[in-house]
């Protein structure tokens, strides 16, 4: 199971279970988690830290 933590994300419930819907991007998959747009402007989608196995994040495609 793959988690993700923007930052500040412990304001808002992070980390979470990083499961975007098929073509969903990142942006889209914060949003949704309850991330708000203000901090996604701000430029918190270059700095997302996702915690995983090695097979997890070898996998791992981020759409933005």
């Amino acid at each position: 199971m793959m988690i993700y933590d923007p930052p500040s994300g412990w304001r808002y419930g992070f980390p979470k279970t990083y499961q975007p819907l098929a073509g969903e991007t990142l942006t889209q998959t914060l949003l949704r988690d309850g991330y708000p747009q203000k901090e996604i402007d701000q430029g918190a989608t270059r700095h997302v830290r996702f915690l995983g196995t090695k097979e997890e994040l070898d996998a791992l495609t981020v759409i933005d």
